[in-house]
């Protein structure tokens, strides 16, 4: 599904060039549940952010279901991410001034007929009485589980969630990471989730550890 080669990320100053991401290479299949996990610093958001073409690497290829994905245009990377991509982040990014169920339906175009699509994951996330208040109504734990419902409307084939669990309490955290896994478990998706404790993603299939940019350990639990 994706393969990385030789990918790096490298910011310059006048002064120096910081290597965010060294040459790194990487395959990840169809359905693999991954955790990366590092330090701080480490480079292991740079990496989820170059396989979902939320940044440009500074050389090397990746290619996603075999095809090139670096150099396509913005508006084909955007297209690209809304068709296929689910994201979840630390902050959830909610939009004030809509409903739940608004912020919800963002990444849908054709809004009329999603309507059980909507009912199935507001019930299995616990959001049903939920959708017609607005986010600053709401608890952290509760927005970000409507940001796992926006991540997940779509049945994207691959979920990217970047420290998803940062802000919130271990009961919350332990929710958001066994729905977005057993969202993944069910429907085939690839999960690549970012965290910086090696304890979250402790039973995960595949663990990638990266320290100072670079791949470190790449493991698969039996």
């Amino acid at each position: 599904m994706f393969e990385l080669k030789e990918v790096a990320l490298i910011y310059e100053t006048k002064k120096q060039a910081l290597a965010a991401l060294k040459s790194t290479n990487l395959i990840i299949e169809q359905g693999e549940e991954v955790g990366v996990f590092g330090p701080s610093g480490s480079g292991k958001s740079s990496l989820l952010f170059i396989m979902s073409t939320l940044k440009e690497p500074s050389r090397g290829e990746v290619k996603y279901e075999g095809k090139e994905i670096t150099a396509l245009t913005p508006s084909a990377k955007a297209e690209l991410r809304r068709k296929e991509f689910g994201f979840v982040f630390q902050e959830h990014f909610l939009i004030n001034h809509l409903t739940v169920r608004e912020n919800i339906l963002i990444p849908i175009r054709d809004k009329r007929r999603i309507k059980r699509r909507v009912e199935e994951i507001t019930t299995a996330l616990g959001l049903d009485d939920l959708l017609k208040r607005f986010p600053y109504e709401l608890s952290v734990g509760q927005s970000q589980r409507v940001a796992v419902a926006r991540a997940l409307i779509g049945n994207p084939k691959v979920v990217f969630a970047d420290e998803p669990t940062a802000s919130l309490d271990d009961e919350n955290g332990r929710k958001v990471i066994n729905l977005l896994r057993s969202y993944c478990s069910k429907s085939g998706a690839t999960l690549v989730l970012v965290s910086h404790s090696a304890e979250i993603i402790g039973d995960f299939k595949r663990r990638i550890k990266v320290e100072n940019g670079q791949v470190y350990e790449d493991t698969v639990n039996a």
